[in-house]
């Protein structure tokens, strides 16, 4: 009989000290994502400046948020905590969110850079229309025929066989 309680234990102790996230937490990867979505809404709501509107848009874009990713507030709400007992696995989580927002940083730079290339463009064009003239060549410039030519018709090979 001791021996059959120095088995249980033994056993409770090597299964209860099991390392990794539990299963009943959002895992690290998931989590990070989830967490990206929700500083993205909390930087979109500071910017409403009536806080009951501000209020109403945040619990619609965080159910939102939760569908996205088939989870409920409760288990946000406990993952979170669990994160909070486990800073190592918080700030590993944290460390993918941030590289994320600098990967979407630099993307919308580029777009940035590129619409504001285009608005340069448009707005020489605009200032200079007859140095765009002198790119275009005469036969652009020239309206283009829509009507098929005369000889283009797919049914006369079949009528004269």
């Amino acid at each position: 009989m001791k021996r059959f309680f120095a088995i249980m234990i033994s056993c409770i102790v090597l299964y209860g000290c099991r390392p990794g996230i539990p299963k009943e937490i959002i895992q690290p990867d998931q989590m990070s994502k989830v967490l990206f979505d929700i500083h993205v809404v909390d930087g979109y709501i500071t910017t409403i400046s009536n806080r009951d509107s501000a209020k109403i848009v945040a619990s619609s874009f965080y159910k939102g948020i939760y569908k996205k990713f088939s989870i409920d507030s409760a288990l946000y709400a406990k993952s979170m905590d669990y994160y909070y007992n486990h800073p190592d696995v918080m700030e590993k989580i944290y460390t993918e969110v941030e590289k994320t927002f600098v990967k979407v940083r630099a993307k919308n730079d580029k777009e940035a850079e590129s619409d504001s290339a285009r608005e340069q463009a448009t707005k020489l064009a605009r200032d200079n229309p007859s140095m765009v003239l002198r790119f275009l060549s005469a036969e652009y410039l020239q309206p283009k025929r829509t009507e098929p030519p005369m000889d283009s018709n797919p049914f006369r090979m079949a009528l004269t066989n």
